[in-house]
């Protein structure tokens, strides 16, 4: 059996189906409805029904749906994923981007230390040096043991020199006459405890001929900025400030003042003040 298309009437048909969504999409789905010769309606549009009585008009719903294809959606949507290729580029038309990369990737100073006591504190007595508070860590580097500046990796394989500053106000309380303060640099390391690795002292003008002399009430300032050679430390080694005193009774005693005490370390190839910042040096 021979079949022969007839593609005009395939054609005329399709034409058909198309002016007949056409009239759907432009008039709506209740277009047959709305005919008031297959559904009477009154004037505001609503559909004649009459209670009480058993020969209505019929009520007409037209089954149509509107239906979306994949081949027609994708004509619309592009749903193809796109892997991305780095490095990403971006493209502007007639615009240009004014991106700040300026970005500070200053690190801290794996030096610069300051401490201080965190309270008053009295001087013992004796041939020794012993260790004083200085426990409060106002700036810098944190202290690995306490009152302790401790030489870590970074520090010796930086090859600088440290520079120390400190300062001690203490104040002597007696009935009468002078007594002594001595104080020091404490050194810890593999080879032992040296208290008397750098030693320091004041002398009052009120007792000129006695090194450490402070008279009574008197309140006197030890300033020390000495630099300590990165030769004579390695890591692991820790320094720590010592004092010993003449006196330390009920009626004798020296009081070192939190307050006005400090310790600060410093790169010493720095030019830089009390809190680690860059002086400004004027050319001659």
């Amino acid at each position: 059996m021979n079949i022969q298309l007839n593609t005009s009437a395939l054609s005329k048909l399709d034409d058909f189906a198309a002016k007949r969504q056409t009239e759907y999409q432009r008039d709506g789905l209740t277009k047959l409805s709305n005919n008031n010769s297959v559904v009477i309606r009154d004037e505001n549009g609503n559909i004649n029904l009459q209670e009480g009585i058993e020969k209505n008009q019929l009520l007409i719903i037209e089954p149509t749906t509107q239906r979306i294809t994949n081949a027609s959606i994708l004509k619309v949507i592009d749903t193809q994923f796109t892997y991305y290729s780095f490095p990403v580029s971006i493209k502007f038309d007639n615009a240009s981007l004014d991106l700040d990369l300026n970005v500070d990737l200053a690190l801290p100073d794996p030096v610069f230390a300051r401490y201080r006591p965190s309270e008053n504190r009295l001087i013992l007595e004796g041939t020794d040096y012993s260790g004083i508070l200085m426990d409060d860590v106002q700036d810098g580097l944190s202290q690995q043991y306490t009152n302790r500046y401790t030489i870590s990796k970074e520090i010796k394989n930086l090859d600088v020199d440290l520079r120390f500053r400190i300062k001690l106000q203490h104040r002597y309380d007696a009935p009468s006459g002078h007594g002594t303060a001595y104080f020091s640099i404490i050194k810890a390391s593999e080879q032992g405890l040296d208290r008397e690795y750098r030693t320091f002292e004041n002398t009052s003008t009120f007792v000129p001929n006695t090194p450490g002399s402070i008279n009574q009430y008197e309140v006197q300032d030890l300033e020390v900025d000495i630099v300590i050679p990165n030769s004579e430390f390695e890591i692991g080694d820790s320094f720590s400030i010592g004092a010993k005193a003449g006196q330390n009774n009920d009626t004798q005693f020296h009081t070192i003042n939190a307050l006005q005490s400090y310790w600060v370390i410093t790169d010493a190839n720095k030019n830089v003040d009390l809190w680690n910042q860059e002086l400004n040096v004027n050319p001659v």
